[in-house]
Order: C-alpha cells, then structure tokens, then sequence
C-alpha cells in the first residue's frame, strides 16, 4: 500500500514509478547513462577537491578502516585460498618467467638497482662487520689447520724416528703443563678468528672495488638469461603454497594486531593525504580523473558492462520497482504534489 489518498498523486506516483522502471530496463538506458555521465563530467570540471571534501574528511576515514575497524578473519582466509589456488594453477608450468618481464624490462629494473651504491656498500659492511660471519669463517678456517696439521703428523709417521721424537714432544709438553695442549688450541683459535675479522673489515674496500657496477649488471644478466626460459612453476622450489600462506598470515596478523595501531602508521598515512591535497587540493576533479587516466569512454565502457546484468537481476527479482518506489514515495506522501494542484488546476 503506498498511503496516497489523493487518486490524481496516486496515479502520478504510478505513472513515475512506470517511467523509471521503464528507463532502467528499456532501450533507452544507455542514452540515459550517457547523458547522465556528460552531465557529471562538466559538473566535475568546475568543481575543485576542495569544494567538495577536505583532507581532515578523508584522515578521519582512512582512520576508521585502516585503523580502527575490527577485522575478521575471513581475510586471511580467503588471501590463504587464492594464494593456493595461483600457486597450483597449470598456467605456471605453461608461462615462462621471459613470458612476465622481457628484456627489456629486466635490464632497465637490473640498472637501477645496481646504481644503489650506498645500498650496496651497507649491506656489504653490515655483512662483513657481523660477527657471525667472523665466526664461522674463524671456525672453517682453524678446523682447516686442525686438519693440515693431522695430516702432517700422519706423514711423518713414515719418517724414521720422527714418530718417537713426536711422542717425546708430547711426552715433554704435558709433563711440562697438562693443559697446555690445550690452552694452545684456545690461543690458536682465538688468534684465526681475531685474524679472521681483520681480514674481512680490510678486504671491504676490495670487495667493493670488485663490485662496480658494470660488473653487478653482467651477473645479474647472466642469472637471468640462465633462467628466463624456465616456467614460473620453477619459482615453486624457494616457496611452497604452506610457507606462502603462512608469510602472509604472519604479516597480515603483524600489520593487524601491531603496526596500524602505531603512531607511525597513522602519520604516514596523513602525510600521503596532506602531499595528495597539496597537489591537487585546487585542482578540478576532471583535472584528477584526467591525471589517473580516467576518459568519458572509459567510464560508459564500464557501465555498459555492469549496469544490464546488475538491472535485470534486480529487475527480475522484483528489488528494482522496490527501490525506486522507496525513493519517490516520500515525495508523493508529503503533499508537495496536492498543493501543486490546488495551486494551478482549478478546484
């Protein structure tokens, strides 16, 4: 019941309804469109950023969805599934890596890292400095002389009288101090890795000097012409569907529980609004849509894809004449229209 006493507005509500459900559904919709988007499109070229929204409007928005809304964990979920299912799709084995960047692309991506060099020359000397490294080439490098020596002293077994004198020498060290054997373990390693961590603080320079970057982009060309022909399923080997899901959970459960609750995040999600507004505040919002590379045709193109089959599902399910008599009702219950009538058509 649509509670319009009036038969006159009653039939004029009817009459409206009919017209728009017609629009919407008939042959005309996108004559419609078109003219609609062409109307939007000059409102937009006299309207700047500014008028229309300020960026203390989109902080607090950004805010509440980027930092205050609850997430549910449907959303690693599903990332989970379609990480999965791209994972195992066949058109990994069927694409070749040559197939996703060319050339081109690789030796333009290869120059411009290499010409990181103060990148370069960091990692480097956090790599060199780290005593983990000293460490471990320390280690490799005494078990190396640990194992010379044991082999010397096996060949000398064969020498005439060298066994006996190796055996007094032993005899005599131990006599002399029971630890002595190994206090000169201790100070032999202790010297290899003390050695160990010059050598590679020294050997920095040198390392760099190799690494210019003439030689860096050779390499790199070289890794990649050795791989560009094989399948994108290749990469499968440093990462399995599990640990891909697993990576994005922890980063997702990082990002969720941790980082968008810093003061950090939030300012830098207002630094990007303030640069954006700084740019383009004054700007007409044709101006912006010119900018990102939204045309008139790209607009109609995407409405002629979605609006017939979005129409006919409302359409058919009766939501359409619904939705549209929910929006003219309020009109037609006000007594706008009687007090048009009483106005101009005689009583």
């Amino acid at each position: 019941m649509t509670a319009i006493n009036h038969p006159v507005v009653r039939a004029l509500y009817e009459a409206h309804v009919n017209h728009a459900k017609a629009l919407l559904t008939g042959s005309e919709l996108f004559d419609h469109l078109a003219h609609t988007v062409d109307a939007d499109l000059a409102n937009a070229a006299n309207l700047t950023i500014n008028q229309v929204v300020t960026r203390d409007l989109i902080k607090a928005t950004a805010k509440t969805y980027a930092v205050d809304m609850p997430m549910s964990g449907g959303i690693p979920e599903l990332v989970g599934d379609i990480a999965r299912a791209i994972h195992a799709h066949p058109i990994q084995d069927e694409t070749r890596l040559s197939d996703i960047v060319s050339d081109q692309q690789m030796r333009e991506m290869v120059s411009k890292v290499v010409e990181m060099r103060e990148l370069r020359e960091r990692v480097v000397h956090a790599v060199l400095a780290n005593p983990l490294l000293a460490d471990m080439a320390g280690d490799l490098i005494y078990r190396g002389i640990k194992g010379y020596l044991a082999q010397g002293n096996a060949a000398a077994k064969n020498i005439p009288g060298a066994s006996a004198l190796m055996g007094l020498g032993k005899s005599v060290l131990s006599k002399a101090s029971p630890s002595l054997e190994k206090t000169l373990d201790d100070g032999l390693l202790a010297y290899v890795r003390k050695s160990t961590t010059s050598t590679l603080l020294s050997s920095e320079k040198a390392l760099l000097s190799k690494m210019d970057e003439s030689t860096l982009k050779r390499v790199a060309l070289d890794v990649w012409a050795d791989i560009k022909h094989r399948p994108a399923s290749s990469l499968r080997q440093f990462m399995s569907a599990e640990s891909l899901d697993e990576a994005f959970v922890v980063g997702y459960e990082f990002w969720r529980a941790d980082l968008r609750h810093t003061k950090y995040y939030s300012t830098l999600i207002d630094i990007g609004i303030d640069s954006f507004f700084d740019k383009y505040g004054d700007s007409t919002l044709q101006h912006v849509l010119d900018e990102v590379g939204v045309t008139r045709d790209m607009i109609l193109q995407e409405l002629h894809r979605f609006a017939p089959p979005v129409i006919a599902a409302l359409n058919e399910t009766g939501m359409l004449e619904e939705m549209i008599r929910r929006q003219l009702l309020p009109f037609y219950r006000s007594g706008a229209v009687e007090a048009v009538l009483a106005e101009h058509l005689p009583s």
